[in-house]
C-alpha cells in the first residue's frame, strides 16, 4: 500500500471500493488510479477517454487538481 501499487492490490486480492477509499485518503482520484492499473500516465490514459473529468471522493478537490497539474508539466 505504501507503494500505491494499485495493480498489484487488485491482483492481491482487494476490492476496487477499498482502493477508491484509499486513493480519498491520500489524495489520489479515481483517474489517476485507473491510469495507473493500466501502466499508463493520467495524460495518456485521459486521451482515451471521450471527455476530460476529474473525479475523486476525497474532499479537497484544489489538492487533486493540484496533483494534476504537477504531473502535466
Amino acid at each position: 500500500m505504501r507503494r500505491r501499487d494499485w495493480r498489484g492490490l487488485i491482483q492481491y486480492g482487494v476490492i476496487f471500493f477499498m482502493l477508491e477509499k484509499l486513493g480519498a485518503v491520500v489524495g489520489t482520484s479515481n483517474l489517476h488510479i485507473y491510469a495507473a492499473m493500466r501502466g499508463e500516465t493520467l495524460e495518456d490514459f485521459l486521451k482515451t477517454r471521450n471527455t476530460r473529468v476529474l473525479y475523486s471522493v476525497a474532499g479537497d478537490v484544489e489538492a487533486t487538481e493540484e496533483l494534476q497539474e504537477g504531473e502535466a508539466k
